[in-house]
């Protein structure tokens, strides 16, 4: 087949492989509320986008500046809504398929790259991250550009990527030594000067994004901490777990990572294959630059994962979104070198058990079937309460809460109540028995035991009157409004 006519091809899969990508993602993106950090992300977003609040001093924001300011360039074209808000992570979410495509194409060829690009589109931890407000679509993006820039030696490119990784969201510094060690390892000997000159052309590249980040950051320091001091605080810092807690930590973390397919078989071929790569690859390592990729994709894999189980990281589902890629890279050389040895048009057949393995998990996920990602159906009826309170409550009426804080912020933005965090019931009861004067509002969700606040609230002299209550899909409660009196 002529080369032209080969590439013409390879676009056409590609393009209809996104195609199929963005319709598995547009379902959940309208289907479920915001997560309280999608919210916190999105109404740091409306400050600025509003000119109350352009730098966030009023606000302590532990993450960096270029997704709450994207955020706000939608905001101001498009408005301040939910779906606003999840576009640039759905668009970062098929860029990063096409640049494992071009990454994976580059380095492994075009069977695994094929094979690959068909488990980053119908991957379920993909497709329900992708329609989210999270900063972990963007700052994934940023790295594979980088790691695609690396792979080709393009280390300024490689440096500014990066630099917007972390301008996205911090832990994209976790990603360096993957970075550095993808891009050297097509490259079996370079001079020390060019080493130092590359070197020096990955970190002028960096300095650029981080400059900025780094003088929005102290325009604020009069005021507020760092955002990089506030997101340790805020997390409790970073410590070696304690050992008793490692059997635990582990189950979470495996209980995530098959989401990665969602496909036991897959998931078992990786598990096994893994190893064998390993072992053929080893012989090759000196002459080939994907046997070494091999080495550094897996050993970045199992040196991230043993970091966040032995570490105190908190063992949420976004921090793995970063090893996708990588994880789809190895199942993809996996898959396609079993093929040595088989039949010619093993190709043909991998290709087709890969996509009828995905189809399933990729239709659950497209349904919100699977507990990754942004929220499922917890805070359902959240925009239908919010409407209600901005047109039930006076002016300068008091709203009540403990767990909803963050989704007021964004969903009653510039709405005249006054937003009162309570700790307990008992103090919830003593702060409205002092603020009798003013109407009193509280919003419970079915997760959340209501009888504690009801009977602190009776030995007060008050009662909770219900004025409204949302149901999810099935029918069950969600969400529930009192007045308090």
């Amino acid at each position: 087949m002529p080369d032209g006519t080969r590439r013409g091809l390879e676009r056409i899969a590609l393009v209809m492989l996104l195609l199929i990508g963005a319709a598995v993602r547009l379902p959940p993106l309208t289907a479920n509320r915001f997560h309280p950090d999608e919210a916190i992300y999105s109404y740091w977003g409306r400050l600025i986008a509003s000119g109350q609040d352009p730098l966030l001093l009023t606000y302590p924001v532990d993450k960096p500046p270029l997704v709450p300011y994207l955020l706000a360039a939608m905001f101001r074209i498009f408005g301040a809504r939910e779906v606003t808000a999840r576009l640039p992570g759905l668009v970062a979410s098929l860029l990063t398929v096409a640049l494992t495509y071009g990454l994976t194409r580059r380095i492994y060829g075009l069977g695994p790259a094929l094979l690959t690009t068909i488990t980053m589109t119908l991957s379920p931890f993909n497709i329900l991250f992708a329609p989210t407000a999270f900063t972990d679509p963007l700052m994934v993006m940023w790295v594979m550009a980088a790691l695609w820039c690396a792979v080709g030696g393009r280390w300024f490119w490689a440096g500014v990527f990066l630099g917007l990784a972390m301008a996205s969201k911090q832990q994209g510094a976790l990603f360096l030594p993957l970075i550095v060690a993808g891009g050297a390892g097509l490259r079996v000997k370079s001079s020390k000067f060019r080493v130092a000159r590359k070197l020096a052309v990955f970190v002028a590249g960096f300095m650029l994004p981080m400059a900025l980040v780094t003088w929005w950051d102290a325009q604020r320091w009069h005021v507020q901490p760092s955002y990089f001091e506030k997101g340790l605080t805020s997390y409790g810092g970073l410590m070696l777990a304690p050992v008793a807690e490692w059997g635990l930590r582990l189950r979470q973390w495996l209980m995530w990572l098959q989401y990665f397919t969602a496909s036991p078989v897959l998931n078992l071929v990786l598990l096994i294959g893994l190893p064998l790569l390993l072992w053929h690859s080893r012989q090759e390592v000196r002459t080939s630059p994907a046997a070494r990729c091999d080495f550094v994709l897996t050993g970045f894999v199992l040196l991230y994962l043993l970091a966040h189980w032995l570490l105190t990281f908190n063992v949420w589902d976004r921090y793995l979104l970063g090893l996708m890629p990588l994880l789809a890279m190895l199942l993809g050389r996996v898959i396609w070198l079993a093929g040595r040895f088989a039949h010619p048009t093993y190709g043909i057949i991998a290709v087709a058990l890969v996509v009828i393995l995905l189809i399933h998990p990729a239709w659950q996920a497209a349904h919100s079937g699977y507990p990754v990602g942004g929220d499922h159906w917890a805070y359902d009826g959240i925009d239908v309460v919010t409407d209600y309170l901005r047109a039930e409550m006076p002016p300068g009426a008091v709203l009540y809460h403990r767990y909803l804080g963050w989704h007021y912020l964004f969903y009653l933005f510039d709405t005249p109540v006054q937003l009162r965090w309570y700790y307990s019931p008992a103090r919830l009861a003593e702060d409205a028995q002092q603020m009798s004067e003013v109407p009193r509002y509280i919003v419970l969700p079915s997760w959340r035991p209501r009888l504690p606040i009801q009977a602190a609230l009776r030995r007060a002299g008050l009662n909770m009157h219900p004025l409204m209550r949302t149901l999810r899909a099935d029918r069950t409660p969600s969400l529930t409004v009192y007045r308090i009196e």
